[in-house]
């Protein structure tokens, strides 16, 4: 057993983590019943087989999560995954109405097809990455670009990354993704993006650096380009010609004036 090499968790299919404004587009193009398991599986993190195994049972709306049985979950052990309240609402409604098993009967009527749970809470397609393909192309999103393949195990990519970017401790990470060890929470399913590592540099900025008037001044005196006087040039000329009528001068002479009263 010594001798055995480490399991290799290298992903064979690098994934894209979706942004929040594209779940947004997706969620607005797809079936309503679709779009109640995409945003399911982009809050929870459940597998497409864990969220076929689903049944109205396991949605406890006193805790606001879901209760995972051993018999189904990839990591065989039982655990209760939290979802926000909102989403539970719909859920239980979803599950009263009894449209997931009609779904169920409708489009999966084959003798060959894969038997649904009793009680579906969702309606999960036999292919779900073959119909998320047709709502990305609605929502204009492409399957392939920068960063990897989008696909319906990428739901489950984007909640984990949507956690770790949430400011959650690595064990959090960890907890919710379900995951062994932490390192496949953070170097396998963690990615990074460019507009946040922008972000942050931004604010490392603002930490260590002046602010911009100041910069913009210690520019000018680095420079050599003469102080500036923060007082507008109208207000400068009013301020002027009260100190001669205080003066009793003639306001006519005040050109003559100018050079005494600044020095």
């Amino acid at each position: 057993m010594k001798a055995l090499a480490p399991f290799d968790t290298t992903p064979q299919t690098y994934r894209r983590a979706m942004t929040a404004e594209e779940i947004d587009r997706l969620l607005q193009a797809c079936a309503p019943h679709r779009r109640l398991l995409y945003e399911t599986a982009s809050l929870s993190g459940l597998r497409a087989n864990e969220l076929r195994s689903l049944t109205v049972d396991h949605l406890d709306r006193e805790r606001s999560g879901l209760i995972l049985d051993a018999e189904w979950t990839k990591n065989r052990k039982a655990g209760f995954q939290p979802l926000p309240k909102a989403l539970v609402e719909r859920l239980s409604a979803f599950a009263e109405s009894g449209e997931a098993a009609r779904l169920y009967a409708r489009l999966h009527a084959r003798r060959d097809a894969t038997a649904p749970p009793e009680n579906p809470l969702l309606h999960v397609p036999s292919h779900p990455s073959r119909e998320l393909d047709e709502d990305l192309k609605a929502a204009g999103i492409p399957k392939h670009g920068p960063g990897g393949k989008l696909d319906f195990h990428a739901c489950r990519l984007a909640y984990i990354n949507f956690v770790i970017e949430s400011g959650a401790t690595v064990k959090e990470a960890q907890a919710l993704a379900r995951h062994a060890t932490p390192d496949l929470t953070m170097n396998v399913y963690g990615r990074t993006r460019e507009e946040r590592l922008q972000e942050t540099v931004e604010r490392i900025a603002g930490k260590l650096l002046p602010d911009e008037k100041n910069a913009t001044f210690m520019y000018r005196k680095a420079v050599g380009v003469e102080t500036e006087s923060a007082t507008p040039f109208d207000n400068r000329r009013l301020r002027l010609q009260e100190l001669v009528e205080a003066a009793g001068l003639d306001p006519a002479s005040e050109s003559s004036s100018t050079g005494s009263l600044r020095a």
